[in-house]
């Protein structure tokens, strides 16, 4: 489980990094702001992308939240400070989700390339009914077949704010091989 503790404000978020911390903001409806610090190691680790949702503990509470936003060094790409949004588990929110494809292997046997139009979809629901990805399965697609924002399986409480019929992958043939079939 992450551990989220409270940053002391008189300490500079300098020494914290020093000492293999990162410091951040942890905010939402029910619990105010408070600026915080999460183990690097632990950061690194557990929190792999932007808009994650992951349990955590803070003031010896388990909460739901959000990874909002990631500050990142100009130089070294290392993750400086972060954003975690704890909303209600009641309300209903606006976040996008990863997509994550399965199947990718079988095209890419066959000598096909999948195009991936989009990977992570806009949508609306109450926190404890997101999925923390959408896995799409694209290994029984065929050349020039797509896969739309209507054929993903959500389930009926979240509400997908992109439009049913925006392609989401298609599966094509590598472009040397395009210009020599036409």
């Amino acid at each position: 489980m992450i551990e989220v503790k409270i940053r002391d404000k008189n300490k500079k978020a300098e020494i914290y990094r020093k000492e293999g911390y990162i410091p951040g903001v942890v905010y939402g409806p029910e619990i105010g702001s408070q600026s915080v610090i999460i183990e690097k190691k632990i950061f690194d680790k557990n929190l792999k992308y932007v808009h994650q949702r992951f349990l955590f503990v803070f003031n010896n509470k388990k909460l739901l939240g959000i990874l909002q936003e990631v500050q990142k060094h100009p130089f070294t790409l290392e993750p400086i400070h972060f954003d975690i949004y704890v909303p209600s588990l009641a309300q209903e929110i606006i976040t996008t989700i990863p997509i994550v494809f399965s199947g990718e292997d079988v095209i890419l046997k066959e000598g096909y390339i999948l195009n991936k139009s989009l990977t992570e979809l806009e949508v609306e629901g109450k926190m404890i009914d997101l999925p923390e990805f959408i896995e799409v399965e694209v290994s029984n697609l065929k050349s020039g077949e797509s896969i739309y924002v209507k054929d993903l399986k959500l389930p009926p409480t979240i509400k997908i704010l992109a439009s049913p019929d925006t392609p989401v992958a298609t599966v094509i043939l590598p472009e040397e091989e395009q210009g020599e079939t036409e």
